[in-house]
């Protein structure tokens, strides 16, 4: 059976997949030789996730770049927005300024202990009560005493974490690790006609919803949101002077890239750029995030990759950083908008952020009521929805996409959802929201 495109005009008759390559879900056996003989190309959210990964996964992903470095190939736009996004605080700084989130949540919630205890004290009218007034005053010692010991932990963790010299490239022990991996695998830039048309083409596809990249013209500047079209061409134009299969890694998951997951249907790439690899290249494409490709590295390569190393990546916030960030102020109006809207969604979200950022399932169907039977397909999307609205209201909102989403375990269950979990960055700013809502039992939503 052929992948040609047109096996038919070469004289032979057509298999069941010619001209429908986007629907055949890719085997241990393309992964193996893609590994041997394609061309794996990077995206920049791929490079710039070796910052954001804790000690562990950094090692993980970069062990696997180091393995498949033969078949590693950068488009010169990765390199170019690699350069202007590294140094943004977000990515440099990522530990320390989760760090910082954590340590300032901590002491707001040492000080609303202390205001709550203040408060009861004069209510119920014991604060000239000697004993439970020396009780009172020695567990806040203890209480101020383990909130230091977690900020101490916290600095730490952040401290192994975080990349100390990375501010100095000659330093960087990322960019130490990178430079030999990478070198000679990074592509050219465009000649200065191609590079003009190419922006010409990607305004058109943004116009027209093409993909890829179209979302990026709904909120960036024309030149910043040709970024992911010309990462595209680029490829296309390599693989098609190789002659070779392409394995795309990218942190994206929005769906001008992905036909996202139905049901028990895994995302694959969309079809627009199947077809589109097909005709320029007369071969495959293949897409994987970071995750996957530690994941297939490990079943493929018999590379020793920490299982919590593929997880890490799944939760790991892994969009190019460059939009604005959620802000207490959106969230608590974003809140407020479900709360009117999607409650059940809204209590959900609260929920979670009084659990550092997940809510099983069994917990939404308690606060929606829902019988058994209920279908939690589409669950997200007012979420989605409320902020596009808030978005046009002129209100400053972060990325939807990754703000509250679905979580699976492929061990057990890879069609039904276990829960949902929010964005690890929005936990400290929503928790307060939360408290004031929920109150002190966020179960009684």
């Amino acid at each position: 059976m052929t992948n040609s495109p047109h096996a038919d005009e070469a004289g032979g008759g057509r298999g069941l997949f010619d001209g429908f390559a986007e629907y055949r879900t890719p085997s241990a056996e393309d992964f193996q030789r893609l590994f041997a003989t394609g061309l794996v190309v990077v995206d920049t959210n791929v490079l710039l996730t070796l910052y954001r990964s804790n000690q562990r996964t950094r090692g993980d992903l970069l062990a696997v770049l180091d393995r498949l470095r033969e078949r590693l190939w950068v488009p010169h736009q990765v390199l170019t927005e690699f350069w202007r996004l590294r140094e943004q605080s977000t990515i440099l700084g990522h530990h320390s300024l989760k760090a910082k989130e954590v340590r300032s949540a901590l002491i707001k919630a040492g000080r609303s202990a202390s205001d709550a205890l203040d408060r009861w004290l004069k209510q119920v009218h014991v604060g000239d009560d000697a004993e439970i007034s020396g009780m009172i005053a020695e567990r806040r010692e203890q209480l101020d005493s383990v909130l230091l010991s977690l900020q101490s932990l916290i600095d730490g963790q952040a401290g192994k974490d975080a990349l100390a010299d990375a501010t100095d490239t000659n330093t960087d022990p990322v960019l130490a690790r990178l430079e030999p991996i990478l070198q000679g695998r990074i592509g050219p830039p465009l000649a200065d006609h191609e590079h003009a048309a190419a922006l010409i083409e990607a305004k058109r596809r943004g116009e027209h919803e093409i993909p890829p990249g179209y979302e990026d013209f709904k909120t960036k500047s024309d030149e910043r949101a040709a970024g992911d079209y010309l990462v595209w061409e680029q490829t296309l134009v390599e693989a098609t002077r190789l002659g070779s299969e392409v394995l795309f890694v990218t942190g994206d998951s929005k769906e001008d890239w992905w036909k996202q997951r139905d049901g028990n249907v895994a995302a694959r790439p969309r079809p627009e750029l199947t077809q589109e690899m097909l005709r320029r290249t007369g071969h495959r494409l293949f897409m994987l995030q970071p995750s996957g490709l530690l994941e297939q590295a490990r079943l493929v390569l018999d590379l020793e990759v920490e299982t919590a190393s593929v997880r890490d990546l799944e939760q790991l916030q892994t969009t190019t950083p460059s939009g604005p960030e959620w802000t207490s102020e959106a969230l608590e109006a974003l809140v407020d908008l479900l709360l009117g809207q999607a409650d059940v969604q809204a209590y959900s979200m609260l929920e979670a952020a009084q659990k550092d950022g997940f809510v099983s399932r069994a917990k939404v169907y308690e606060i929606g009521g829902y019988a058994e039977t209920r279908m939690l397909r589409g669950f997200t999307r007012p979420v989605k929805t409320a902020t596009k609205r808030l978005e046009e209201n002129g209100v400053e909102v972060g990325d939807a996409e990754h703000l509250f989403f679905a979580v699976y375990d492929r061990d057990s269950d890879a069609v039904s959802a276990k829960g949902f979990r929010i964005a690890q960055e929005v936990v400290p700013l929503l928790r307060p929201i939360a408290q004031k809502i929920l109150g002190e039992d966020p179960s009684s939503a």
